[in-house]
């Protein structure tokens, strides 16, 4: 009923055509069936959009109001957002009663500027404009639609508030322009994203999609109102064919036990047999999880029946529920295991669990709701069920069995929940809440920072509640807030904001802050001392409330009694909030009254109750007391500092041997530190970690407070790796650490100290070492724990006593009340002479620093982190004008030098210019300019260079994005005048680009974030700080290591192992994303194998990522008996290990097989496999289920490379291995031949008109050398090939095994009869899927057509061109004899339209084009032996069968080509080619032109083979190759 409401609109639409003229609409036949629809439209004014282009803007929106106006009338409300770095309201759904005003609007809106930020944007449009106070009408039923536009990437993360919009209902349409990013607009788009998703490369083509958006708007409106109608419809018929793809989760561990578990079981199969039409998996989780079988591994209910009926009890100690959440939000809902997410179905997932996890069930929490998942669990055992509410989707989602008798009987329960997702009468959705009735009040939230991101944001969205319901302003509710750790930070104050839209914007802003420790009495001593003042909004003279909310999840570590106190004195209401660690007797004692006193077991829970909060803070009053709040207080943290001066610097374990236990060594050092006066003149700080390579952390000078030092150790992450070379360490911190450049004031005497914190045995030298340290005056205190060796540590420690070990890392915290009195006592020997000090400096340190970096505004939310990076890198350097110097120039569309090589003469002048940069802004790089303006100026006697006195140049280049302009002959000339140029890419720059600029590949550097750059930092400090010695050495190597490697999947594809492709394609894809994937890099192929083998695509089909891991997504299993393994590797050495399949074996690039295969090969795989090893081919061989030991032991090329696995789901457990090889040092030269005793021998003779008189000496010739040879197929073989403008093959090696058969093969043989491919001419008709699933791509369509055509010989007696669109139904634009020139034609096709119409029905276009175009009268020379080809472009799976239409079309000889994306069926594709080979695939229409070259190939070659010729004969027997 549905659908048949739907066509009438939807047909009257797409009949309109837009031409610079609004679409009108039949005032009968309205777009949306006379329903209403709230419409918000969120649009970018950022810089990058420019005044000339925001006129355009301003018409698309114009254009679309109107039209949807026309189609809607007065039930659409409009409400209209520009945002940029940050959002405003142009007006509400309830500001204009009628059309004339919205439009009157837009046309008067101004441009704003600014930044993209377009998750900020979202944020602010959901809080303040999805309630009923602003107009919203979602509570009535109404449709809510949102229409983002945006011309670029967002510099803020969309996926959380898209995530909200998706779950609350809201439908999103996303318009990207020029560069936004394919990704985003998907990741803000509903689903499917298809029907969602508009991209123009232009703002004037912005008028194109005004009419699919109207579309699409109107449909989604039309669906929304008939969905409950719908739905009661098939409540009333008692089902129907309602799916869901459902998870279930089971807890295999010890908490089951091996007696329970069958009653687990019986649970499972209750849930399958209850319902026909959903997909099921199911995964075992205890230490890991191990996924049984996927949503696709089973396709009816009695084979899951079975499969779950098979489920045996797997056991361990551990219940790591998180990492098995991770995992089936990974894998288990992806659509190459079986998900249909992207089709809409709904995904569900069900735990059952008898424990609380033993892991973080956080991230995987995260992660299935950020993907919509809906959550369910079964808990057995009163401790289990605390844990998976908050796992669930809704506490109400968790039901619970006292023990284990009962959980077989909870199906019953469960089924309601099941088929609720599967109908749809189950969803998320959230609440937007009216305003509350409040008197006055003033109202401050005090956050505990050290929650993580996930709590902070999750009480940032309570409190954006909380403020929508509150009536805000000056006079009526204020709000403020603050943060704090060790000590107090104010976010906002009471008086900072009047409006409700203003302070989401700015509470939008505020991020959590690590730390360790926190002070709750320093932070309530900071509200009173610096929040409730009259100056900062407070009221609390007038006897308005003040109340405050103390949010936190930990014991103070100061006292908070008095502050408390002071607060009460004051009157002020405080109320405590406590969660995991907070001490609840703490909270009673600051809280007003203990009755206000809440402990949460998570404050996520507050958004699902936010009433326990509201309701106190909303009505609760008290008397004022008007005691006026203390003197500002300067220090905020009240912990005993010790008056000492030293330079500490801690050198900590980074290896898997502290592991989990850094939190313990992260508190002893934080709990040091606060113990100690952190300032430039007191205590200085330092932190290095250390496992087989050292790694700065921040220098002695790099942060001059406390606060900094603690923020900067709350961000410690481990480097990993199980050697430690804690000698090497130790050494290094003396020559990189204790220096002046560095910080250290050892010339003026203060005491050096190092601190080593280690949890293993040290694998180098440390004796020497430390006392090398000791000689140079260096204190060492050493403290330990786990498998540290406590005596060797004791002779590393400056005296024994000095060496503190623990049995436990939990002991760690309580060292510092031991290791204080020594740390601020003990000197070491550092009785000498100032004189006697001997700096430890670099030979011939002068050197020049000239950084190049992104100036454009692309970078401006990342600026900082810019300047940060420069000044981590010159930091260890010893600047002066004698010795080194530092030059800063920035760059957009032009260079701006900040200051020059000769502008300042010392460390601190150079590092405040650098603090004091500003942004000098611009839309786009010319990075190759850039270069040439540095080797002309920068780098010139006139500007500070000292090239001419052979110091070394060194140049930093950081981009964060593609230079327009050509950036490696510019790099080339700087290179040649003997500077040393850096790269450094962020985000959107071009790794390739980087490579260019860099001296070798060695010194190219790229990130995914600026966060990211200290990782480059220490590596840049290592070069730039070189000897100029050493520096010759390194710059005279090469990256040795190669990243290079041709990979070659061959997978078993028969009907035994139908079952394990989903464990194979999620093992392919996880190995393609670990791994460089490049042209000039790693190139990936895949061939498929049962009875024959089938290359799915070769090494140099695909050049990305991208495009691989679509194209195994679409993996299908092939099929056939039986399996000829040695068949199989035979056809991979002589067709895909080759350079025509792109195979880099003759470059020295290393060859890599992997053989998937799960049962025993019915040939013999001995010849192949020896084969293989001789071409020089590394061979995995990995067997699963059936293999044979023996035979995967033939084919590997050592026992290293041979796995036997019992089952295909195991094959992840072995990936970390194979990565770790692949990406490992290769040693392999060029091949070349040494035995003479076995040749291989191609003569390749010239086979063209000129040749044919002396043709018949060539051949005896020919048979002259082969009377000499020994052939034979195990000696000398012999292959013949013959060229003029093309090749041709007249027998293979492999075609004749003795020397009389290729003699018989040579003695006749001709040259070939030639035909000049300008004769070549062919009929060619494209056929272009224009359903409504590819109207995005349409335009790419139309462009390869054109591309295509361009390369023909258009004309009546050459070459005829013609072009058919369908869907449902099928339209000819022109036929074979409409256009008789290439001009003709291409005007043609540049004025095709997309068409739309569903279903896809290809067989009949097919027959269709078979009858009526490929005839006589429609210009076709079929008849006359003219080749008719066929291009088929297609972008999805058709309802109606093709086999007959392609079968009848290629019985009268059509040549069918056809290309699909990764939408297409690969297997019906494969069907229509007239030959499996012309069967071609992108990732989307946009990745048409990397085909193209390989599609005019094929097309060439098969008209030279169909041309009417003399025949040739060659001989007896000639190979068909």
């Amino acid at each position: 009923m549905m659908k048949k409401h739907r066509v009438v609109p939807l047909c009257a639409l797409l009949g309109l055509l837009f031409a610079g003229l609004i679409p009108s609409l039949d005032a009968q036949e309205d777009c949306a069936q006379g329903l209403p629809a709230d419409v918000y439209f969120l649009v970018d004014s950022s810089w990058s959009i420019g005044h000339e282009n925001f006129e355009y803007v301003r018409q698309f929106l114009y254009s679309v109001v109107k039209a949807l106006h026309q189609g809607g009338g007065t039930l659409f409300k409009f409400a209209l957002v520009q945002y940029s770095g940050s959002p405003k309201t142009e007006f509400q759904l309830s500001t204009y009663p009628s059309l004339r005003g919205v439009l009157g609007h837009i046309e008067a809106m101004t441009y704003r500027g600014g930044g993209t930020r377009t998750g900020l944007g979202l944020d602010f449009l959901i809080r303040a404009h999805l309630n009923a106070g602003s107009g919203s009408r979602a509570g009535e039923g109404v449709a809510q639609v949102v229409v983002v536009l945006t011309d670029g990437r967002s510099q803020d993360d969309v996926a959380e508030p898209s995530q909200v919009l998706r779950l609350a209902g809201v439908k999103v349409f996303a318009v990207g322009v020029q560069d936004a990013v394919d990704w985003e607009l998907r990741e803000m788009a509903s689903l499917p994203q298809d029907a969602h998703v508009f991209s123009v490369d232009s703002f004037p083509a912005l008028r194109e999609i005004i009419q699919d958006l109207v579309v699409g708007l109107c449909g989604e409106v039309t669906q929304a109102g008939s969905a409950p109608v719908a739905m009661e419809a098939r409540q009333l018929a008692g089902g129907g064919t309602e799916s869901a793809d459902l998870v279930l989760l089971i807890d295999g561990s010890e908490n089951v036990g091996a007696a329970n578990f069958p009653r687990v079981r019986d649970l499972a199969l209750r849930i399958v047999e209850g319902r026909d039409t959903i997909r099921v998996a199911v995964v075992l989780y205890s230490v890991g999880p191990e996924i049984q079988f996927y949503l696709n591994s089973y396709e009816t209910k009695a084979a899951i029946l079975d499969a779950v009926k098979g489920l045996s009890f797997t056991g361990g100690d551990e219940a790591n529920l998180g990492a098995a959440l991770e995992e089936v939000a990974e894998s288990l809902f992806s659509q190459s295991a079986g998900g249909r997410a992207e089709e809409g179905v709904p995904q569900a997932l069900l735990v059952i669990s008898a424990g609380p996890s033993t892991d973080n069930t956080g991230a995987g929490d995260r992660a299935l709701k950020q993907a919509s998942v809906i959550t369910f669990g079964v808990a057995v055992g009163g401790e289990t069920t605390t844990g998976l509410e908050t796992v669930a989707t809704d506490k109400s989602f968790v039901l619970s069995a006292p023990d284990f008798r009962t959980v077989a009987g909870m199906g019953n329960q469960l089924l309601p929940y099941i088929n609720g997702v599967a109908q749809g009468t189950i969803i998320v959705q959230n609440e937007f809440t009216e305003a509350l009735d409040v008197g006055k009040r003033d109202i401050i939230f005090l956050l505990d920072s050290t929650m993580g991101a996930t709590i902070i944001n999750s009480i940032r969205e309570f409190i954006k509640r909380f403020v929508d319901m509150m009536p805000i302003g000056p006079t009526q509710v204020q709000v403020g807030v603050a943060q704090f750790s060790n000590a107090a930070r104010l976010e906002i104050d009471l008086n900072s904001y009047g409006s409700k839209d203003d302070f989401s914007a700015a509470l939008g802003k505020i991020k959590p802050r690590p730390g360790q420790t926190v002070n709750i009495g320093a932070a309530l001593d900071f509200v009173r001392t610096n929040m409730l003042r009259q100056d900062k909004g407070s009221r609390i003279q007038e006897g308005v409330p003040q109340l405050v909310l103390l949010m936190t999840s930990k014991k103070s570590s100061d006292s908070v009694d008095q502050p408390a106190e002071a607060l009460q004195r004051m009157g002020v209401l405080t109320l405590a909030a406590g969660s995991k660690a907070a001490d609840e007797q703490e909270l009673k004692k600051i809280a007003f009254s203990e009755d206000l006193v809440y402990m949460l077991k998570d404050f996520r829970m507050l958004l699902r109750n936010p009433k326990l909060l509201v309701s106190p803070l909303s009505t609760l009053t008290g008397v004022v007391v008007t005691e006026g709040p203390t003197e500002i207080v300067e220090e905020v943290t009240t912990v005993q500092t010790q008056r000492v001066v030293r330079d500490i610097v801690f050198l900590v374990d980074g290896s898997r041997y502290i592991g989990t236990n850094l939190q313990y060594v992260r508190e002893f050092i934080t709990n040091m530190v606060n113990r100690l006066d952190v300032r430039p003149d007191r205590v200085r700080i330092g932190l290095m970690q250390f496992a087989e390579n050292p790694r700065i952390e921040f220098y002695l000078n790099t942060h001059n407070t406390k606060e900094e030092v603690l923020n900067a150790l709350a961000q410690l992450r481990l480097t990993g790796g199980s050697v430690l070379n804690t000698g090497a360490a130790m050494d290094y911190a003396r020559s990189n650490m204790f220096q002046p450049s560095a910080g250290s004031r050892k010339r003026q005497g203060v005491q050096q100290v190092l601190v080593l914190v280690t949890g293993g045995p040290a694998q180098d030298q440390v004796k020497q070492i430390a006392d090398n340290l000791a000689l140079a005056g260096i204190l060492t205190f050493t403290v330990s724990s786990g498998q540290a060796n406590e005596a060797i540590l004791k002779t590393v420690a400056f005296v024994p006593d000095l060496a503190f070990h623990r049995q436990s890392f939990s002991e760690l915290p309580s060292v510092t009340e031991q290791i204080m009195t020594p740390l601020i006592t003990v000197v070491g020997d550092t009785d000498v002479t100032e004189t006697e000090i001997v700096e430890e400096t670099v030979t011939g340190g002068e050197r020049d620093v000239a950084f190049l970096i992104d100036g454009s505004d692309n970078v401006r939310a990342d600026f900082a982190y810019i300047k940060d990076f420069i000044i981590k890198v010159i930091q260890p350097l010893d600047i002066g004008i004698d010795k080194v110097r530092v030059s800063v120039v920035q760059h957009s569309e032009r260079p701006t030098p900040s200051f020059y090589l000769n502008t300042y003469q010392t460390k601190d002048e150079v590092i405040r210019a650098v603090n004091g940069l500003a942004l000098a802004g611009g839309r786009s790089l010319n990075t190759g300019s850039a270069l040439t303006f540095m080797k002309d100026t920068i780098l010139s006697q006139r500007y500070g260079s000292r090239a001419a006195e052979n110091v070394p140049q060194f140049m930093i280049v950081l981009t964060g994005g593609k230079s327009r302009d050509n950036v490696k002959d510019p790099a080339g000339a700087l290179k040649t005048d003997g500077v040393v140029p850096f790269g450094v890419g962020v985000k959107d720059a071009d790794p390739k680009q980087i490579a260019a600029i860099s001296h070798n590949p060695s010194f190219a550097f790229n990130v995914k974030e600026f966060s990211e750059l200290d990782s480059v930092q220490q590596k840049l400090n290592t070069f730039v700080s070189l000897p100029k010695d050493e520096l010759l050495v390194v710059l005279q190597e090469v990256d040795t290591s190669g990243k290079k490697r041709d990979i070659v999947f061959v997978i078993d594809g028969s009907e035994d192992s139908r079952n394990g492709l989903p464990a194979i394609r999620e093992f392919i894809r996880r190995m393609v994303h670990n791994l460089d994937i490049d042209e000039d890099d790693v190139r990936i192929a895949v061939v498929q194998y049962s009875d024959d083998a089938t290359t799915y695509f070769k090494l140099n089909t695909h050049k990305t990522k991208k495009a691989i891991v679509y194209a195994v997504r679409s993996l299908r299993n092939k099929g056939g008996r039986p399996r000829n393994t040695g068949a199989a590797l035979q056809f991979v050495r002589d067709n895909v290990f080759t350079a025509k399949s792109g195979s880099r074996h003759l470059e020295g690039v290393p060859q890599i097989l992997f053989l998937l295969t799960g049962g025993v090969s019915r040939d013999s795989v001995d010849k192949a496999a020896s084969e293989m090893k001789d071409l020089g081919v590394y061979s995995f061989a990995i067997g699963m289920k059936n293999a044979a030991a023996g035979e995967l032991q033939r084919i590997a090329s050592s026992t290293r490379f041979l796995f036997n696995l019992p089952a295909f789901g195991e094959l992840l457990s072995i990936q970390a291995d194979i990565l770790a090889f692949i990406k490992s040092k290769m040693e392999i030269e060029p091949p070349t031949i040494v035995d003479n005793n076995k040749r291989d021998i191609v003569f390749l003779l010239d086979g063209s008109d000129d040749s044919r008189k002396s043709f018949p000496d060539i051949q005896d010739f020919v048979q002259r050398v082969v009377e000499k040879l020994d052939v034979d197929e195990k000696r000398d073989r012999v292959s013949i090939v013959q060229y003029s403008d093309t090749a041709e093959t007249s027998f293979n090696f492999n075609s004749f095994s003795t020397k009389d058969e290729v003699l018989d093969a040579a003695t006749p043989m001709k040259p070939p009869t030639i035909v000049e491919q300008s004769s070549a001419i062919k009929d060619v008709v494209f056929l272009l899927d224009g359903s409504d699933g590819t109207g995005n791509g349409f335009p790419a369509m139309t462009d390869f057509v054109q591309r295509v055509v361009e390369k023909l010989n258009v004309g009546v007696n050459r070459d005829r061109v013609s072009v058919v669109q369908y869907g449902r139904d099928q339209e000819v634009h022109f036929y074979l004899n409409t256009y008789t020139t290439k001009e003709e034609v291409l005007d043609a096709v540049r004025g095709l339209r997309h068409r739309g119409g569903r279903p896809l029905n290809t067989g009949a276009a097919l027959q269709y084009v078979r009858d009526n175009v490929f005839t006589a009268s429609s210009g076709s020379r079929g008849v006359e032996g003219v080749p008719q080809m066929l291009i088929l472009l297609n972008g999805g799976k058709s309802f109606d069968s093709v086999d007959t239409p392609a079968s009848a079309l290629k019985e009268q000889g059509v040549l069918v080509f056809a290309v699909g994306t990764k939408g297409s069926d690969s297997r019906e594709m494969r069907k229509m080619s007239y030959d499996p080979t012309y069967s071609l695939s992108v990732s989307e229409f946009t990745d048409l032109p990397n085909v193209q070259e390989q599609l005019l190939s094929a097309m060439t070659t098969v008209v030279a083979q169909r041309i009417p010729m003399t025949p040739t004969v060659l001989g007896k027997k000639r190979s068909p190759f």
